[in-house]
């Protein structure tokens, strides 16, 4: 991906490139789904999988890959001792999981992001927001798999339509091993899951160790739409890469906010004057850009800030850090890199 660096009388115009990018909307963007297969002819796992009266593995069994065992327990008692036979999922990064451990679900989120080709022909459910509940039924899953984030919500649409259900965090790149682990001992794909694991662990220390004996920088996140701009913590997919690469996220770590995602405010942008300001927008990235530039200019701050000094207001590709996704991270994190440090 070419770098994208903002001067800011360039931001509007610059902006227009991330249009591709940024129309990809996490799994809450749905689109017009093509006419898929009846549920009798998709697969519902692996050939080997076991049936939904079998006992799932003991989380007992414990991977070499460090994980919080607690969770992974938390997360394993949704199932209650089965190993499902057909799942639905309505997260695009579950999904990308399931493709891993060569798990077909036999539903999938409808969403314009890009999913595992394997998964081509199997039926569109709606986005994780805006579920199709009536085609899901159809398909008689034995579980519904959700992100935890948005549980509560998810919670109630499905126990309205008597669907079971289990949710996985699916947020930070912490949150998607974790999850890669405890499907791994659900659908007793362990090696699967451990041996990709140490692969992506591979790759990401090596993109650790280039930073050691550099300077890091203070870095806000910033996410929205043209409505709504709000900052991002640590725990996000997004900051969680920066945090792992070093950098401080101002959020967190000067202005103290908890929250993972907070109503921007100018005055705080100021008070921490980051060295470097990264913009996730969806929706019209060119009005992401407007509102941006018509708030800042409303607090006289735009030329104090040292991000706008040093051409640090950078638009990052939607593709890459718009879902929190296990599978693309390796290169996200590259970029990201030299973002931060070159």
């Amino acid at each position: 991906m070419k770098l994208s660096r903002f001067k800011p009388v360039l931001i509007l115009t610059l902006f227009t490139i991330f249009v591709a990018a940024c129309s990809q909307t996490p799994s809450t963007s749905s689109t017009s789904s093509q006419s898929q297969p009846a549920a009798s002819s998709t697969a519902a796992s692996t050939p080997e999988a076991a049936s939904s009266t079998e006992t799932a593995p003991s989380t007992e069994s414990q991977s070499s890959v460090a994980v919080d065992e607690a969770k992974v327990e938390e997360i394993m008692k949704q199932f209650k001792g089965k190993t499902p036979d057909k799942v639905v999922t309505v997260s695009v990064s579950i999904s990308e999981l399931l493709n891993e451990l060569g798990v077909i679900p036999v539903g999938v989120p409808t969403t314009s992001s890009q999913l595992p080709a394997a998964f081509d022909q199997v039926p569109r459910i709606g986005s994780s927001h805006q579920p199709d509940l009536e085609q899901i039924a159809k398909l008689q899953p034995d579980f519904v798999l959700g992100p935890a984030s948005i549980k509560d919500n998810l919670d109630k649409l499905f126990k309205s339509a008597s669907l079971p259900s289990a949710y996985l965090p699916a947020d930070s790149l912490d949150e998607l091993k974790l999850s890669m682990v405890t499907l791994g001992r659900l659908f007793k794909k362990e090696d699967k899951a451990e041996a990709f694991l140490q692969q992506f662990n591979e790759k990401e220390n090596a993109v650790i160790e280039k930073t050691k004996g550099k300077e890091a920088p203070s870095v806000m996140i910033l996410f929205g739409s043209a409505e709504s701009l709000m900052f991002m913590n640590e725990n996000t997919y997004t900051g969680s890469l920066v945090k792992k690469l070093g950098a401080s996220n101002v959020v967190t770590d000067v202005l103290k906010l908890k929250e993972t995602y907070i109503p921007l405010n100018m005055e705080s942008i100021v008070a921490a004057n980051p060295d470097v300001i990264l913009l996730v927008a969806h929706g019209d990235p060119a009005a992401v850009a407007k509102k941006f530039e018509e708030d800042t200019k409303k607090n006289g701050a735009w030329e104090k800030l040292d991000a706008f000094k040093n051409d640090k207001l950078i638009a990052l590709d939607y593709s890459l850090f718009g879902i929190a996704s296990i599978v693309k991270a390796p290169e996200a994190y590259e970029e990201m890199f030299k973002i931060l440090y070159n």
